[in-house]
């Protein structure tokens, strides 16, 4: 777990450099890291983990305690089954409704943060790589990737 958190830790720190060095300025998205960026940054950090021979899980869940029926979802990735790998969880800070969650990384059993989403089976999912994820995304996700690791 130990070299997993490492990595996790590497990987992140080349995000905030990239996004400081304005390598994510063209991206609508990631240009707000880490604010609703936890589904690109899982798959990211998936195929950096996949890289090194570790093999993560998917895991998606939604936050469903707001009474309006909407939801937040909140993504993380998964090794052997309890161990979360979570490196997008401080955009909750600030937001009580979420602990004020502020941990830039986190590797470790289930905490009362990621406690919060609810997570079904068809939540969770085997990551095969950015190259899986095919169509619109592949393409994006690799710029993205290639950033990073110039960071690294």
């Amino acid at each position: 777990m130990k070299n997993i958190e490492q990595l996790a830790t590497k990987f992140r720190k080349a995000i905030d450099m990239a996004l400081e060095a304005g390598e994510f300025a063209g991206d609508s998205i990631y240009r707000r890291f880490p604010r609703a960026c936890c589904g690109d940054t899982s798959d990211l950090l998936a195929q950096y983990l996949l890289d090194k021979g570790i093999k993560t899980e998917y895991v998606c869940g939604t936050y469903r305690g707001k009474t309006d029926g909407n939801g937040q979802s909140h993504a993380w990735l998964m090794v052997d089954k309890c161990i979360i790998i979570d490196i997008t969880g401080d955009q909750f800070n600030g937001r009580s409704t979420f602990l004020n969650y502020n941990k830039s990384v986190y590797v470790g059993q289930g905490d009362d943060f990621h406690r919060l989403f609810e997570v079904e089976d068809r939540d969770i999912h085997v990551h095969q790589g950015l190259s899986a994820l095919g169509g619109f995304c592949a393409p994006r996700l690799w710029d993205l990737y290639s950033k990073i690791l110039k960071y690294i």
